[in-house]
């Protein structure tokens, strides 16, 4: 992301998110994503070390702001492999089948949400 994008970025984070991490590794790893990337929360929990709450609380209004996307991934928990994406709640399918295992899965239950940068300027 630009520096600019950066600085919008730093400026809706919340006091309590800001006092829980390390703001260089925060810069870092927003500034290491470019238009089209996807990101995940998990990896914004584990490497700022901060609790999921706080980082989807972020993300949202991330989202509000335009700079992220939210999406829902397929997932199989057998292989550990996504089975694509899809843009609304109500697009999740009530099962689906891994192209790896054949497990037919439930749609709900094997979905996250995760995350599109849709504006890096």
């Amino acid at each position: 992301m630009l520096r600019s994008t950066l600085s919008k970025i730093e400026s809706i984070a919340t006091t309590e998110l800001l006092e829980s991490i390390d703001i260089e590794e925060f810069r870092n790893l927003f500034l290491s994503y470019k238009k089209d990337m996807w990101l995940y929360p998990g990896v914004l929990i584990r490497k700022l070390k901060v609790s999921p709450k706080l980082v989807y609380e972020f993300l949202i209004e991330l989202e509000k702001i335009g700079i992220l996307k939210c999406y829902y991934e397929l997932y199989c928990w057998q292989c550990q492999k996504s089975m694509g994406t899809v843009e609304t709640f109500n697009e999740i399918p009530e099962t689906f089948v891994c192209d790896d295992c054949d497990r037919e899965l439930n749609g709900i239950e094997n979905v996250y949400v995760i995350y599109k940068v849709i504006c890096d300027e």
